[in-house]
């Protein structure tokens, strides 16, 4: 009777023991999901502010920032853009002053290294080269696809939406 019940107990140690552990690593892939979904959605916004700030008196940190924070085919298309980006810029004397309106995560990957996000976005560009011409509104929509590498989330698509 006494070996039964220090069985039963021991069995009973061990189930509680298992379902602890099976919680606390619930909760740690939960943990890790919700702050990939909150790092895909920051990256996208940061990209998406680094495109919409343009200033020709720092035009080519505005370059690099870019470039910093996309990859893949939006980094080789900013790339291939960047010296015409720069010439007109310096030439108009523009800047573009961006501010991130809303961000959100349209969808994440099961195996969490590739997310789409959804941005908004407003610019106002100014041109300091002497002309009168007032300033003008620009709005983004964007929807980017954000890959991670090395722990780090990078936008490696950025589609201009109606």
């Amino acid at each position: 009777m006494r070996r039964a019940l220090t069985v039963g107990l021991v069995l009973l140690v061990a189930a509680l023991a298992l379902a602890v552990h099976s919680l606390a690593r619930a909760r740690t892939e939960a943990l890790a999901a919700a702050q990939d979904r909150e790092m895909a959605v920051r990256a996208a916004a940061a990209h998406a502010v680094s495109l919409m700030s343009i200033d020709h008196r720092r035009i080519d940190d505005d370059i690099k920032r870019a470039l910093a924070t996309s990859a893949g085919p939006e980094r080789a298309q900013y790339a291939a853009g960047q010296a015409a980006l720069r010439a007109a810029t310096l030439k108009n004397k523009a800047v573009q002053t961006g501010v991130l309106r809303a961000s959100a995560l349209a969808s994440l990957d099961g195996d969490r290294r590739t997310a789409q996000v959804l941005i908004v976005g407003d610019a106002v560009i100014h041109w300091e080269d002497g002309r009168k011409a007032p300033p003008e509104e620009r709005f983004f929509r964007w929807r980017m696809d954000v890959t991670k590498a090395s722990g780090l989330w990078l936008v490696s698509r950025a589609e201009l939406v109606q």
